[in-house]
């Protein structure tokens, strides 16, 4: 049976990101969750060769982060498309790395869904 399900937004409708780079958000505590269940969209890249790439990351520390189980590393949904990806959580903090590429590149995303509260 699956736990309760606690809303998430990791970016907000429509973040956007501007220039070759990697962005993160702030950890966050996921010690009560066993999962996340993540929905993320992206707009059409802006640029020349431009690329996106998501991960959903774990760590123990905020200094050394992994990509989560179940997930892998920088995915791309692909334009104007919605994916959902589910991430086991098995560290104490998780957050979400944009990683974007190539010249004048921009993008706008945004990532919101759910974590599932551990059963006890």
């Amino acid at each position: 049976m699956a736990g309760e399900l606690v809303p998430l937004v990791l970016l907000p409708r429509y973040t956007t990101y501007a220039g070759a780079d990697t962005f993160t958000s702030i950890g966050m505590d996921v010690t009560q969750y066993s999962t996340a269940i993540v929905n993320v969209w992206r707009g059409n890249i802006i640029g020349t060769s431009g690329t996106i790439g998501v991960t959903l990351q774990e760590s123990t520390d905020q200094t050394n982060w992994t990509t989560c189980t179940g997930t892998s590393a920088d995915f791309d949904p692909g334009a104007d498309t919605e994916a959902q990806y589910e991430a086991t959580l098995n560290k104490r903090w998780f957050r979400i790395k944009v990683t974007t590429a190539g010249t004048n590149v921009a993008v706008s995303c945004w990532a919101i869904g759910f974590l599932e509260m551990r059963e006890s």
